[in-house]
């Protein structure tokens, strides 16, 4: 059952069917957008021999993420973390309309502490809930934003035993939620990391985490980045990372 808190404006929602899923949403252009991106293009597709792997789907906003894993293993235990309360509340209708399970879900944003911060949010009509972001007119600086409390946890707080596949898609704290992590990173087969370019991020220094432990690859609207091209890179940029063989799980 949804909490009080996350029940969905009625006049404002719709659905469509989506293959097997039937999808709830409020903003349409978002949600094609979204669809294309997941469903579509297969942004998130990864293999694993494992029927049942543990996977950790945070900003994982109405659950497109969410459903596309457990339509590729329909046996994955899957932790899904959405800190906007709107999102959250059609995450978790998503999940109950279309009878899905082994998903938990939380409401708290990723950070390097755990306890509350401020969350900004798309105050503008267009309402882009997938916008949400600890930056001030969001990790753009330029979107029109309003302010909410919420919960927050470290990443290290849910990487405690393997994890299969992160999918890590935080609107511009990337950086300071993987170096939190960083004693717990080599328990993680396969990431997922949608960077968010801003001043408070360096895509090198984060590398230089990653490699540690992963080989990394880099893409910026599905077209390959060469590392040493990295300092005229700017935007979105795709982080694909996959854990070196000699790593070990201790």
């Amino acid at each position: 059952m949804l909490k009080q808190s996350n029940i969905i404006a009625l006049s404002t929602m719709q659905n469509s069917r989506l293959q097997n899923y039937t999808i709830y949403y409020n903003n349409s252009e978002e949600y094609h957008t979204l669809k294309r991106e997941v469903f579509t293009a297969d942004c998130y597709y990864f293999e694993t021999e494992n029927p049942t792997p543990y996977i950790i789907d945070a900003g994982a906003h109405i659950g497109l993420s969410t459903l596309y894993f457990k339509q590729l293993f329909p046996g994955a235990e899957i932790l899904a973390i959405e800190p906007n309360p709107g999102s959250f509340g059609l995450l978790e209708k998503n999940i109950f309309e279309n009878q899905i399970t082994g998903v938990t879900t939380i409401q708290a944003a990723l950070s390097d502490q755990t306890g509350q911060e401020q969350l900004f949010l798309d105050e503008t009509n267009e309402q882009w809930h997938s916008t949400a972001s600890f930056h001030k007119g969001s990790w753009v600086g330029s979107q029109k934003t309003t302010s909410i409390t919420v919960p927050t946890h470290t990443l290290s707080d849910f990487v405690t035993r393997p994890v299969d596949f992160l999918k890590l898609d935080i609107e511009g704290s990337e950086q300071k939620v993987l170096f939190e992590a960083k004693n717990s990173l080599h328990l993680i087969k396969e990431m997922h990391i949608e960077f968010h370019t801003h001043a408070t991020q360096s895509l090198k220094k984060l590398l230089d985490l990653l490699e540690q432990t992963h080989k990394v690859e880099l893409y910026k609207n599905t077209t390959p980045i060469l590392k040493e091209k990295i300092h005229k890179t700017s935007g979105l940029i795709q982080i694909r990372a996959y854990r070196r063989s000699k790593t070990k799980l201790v």
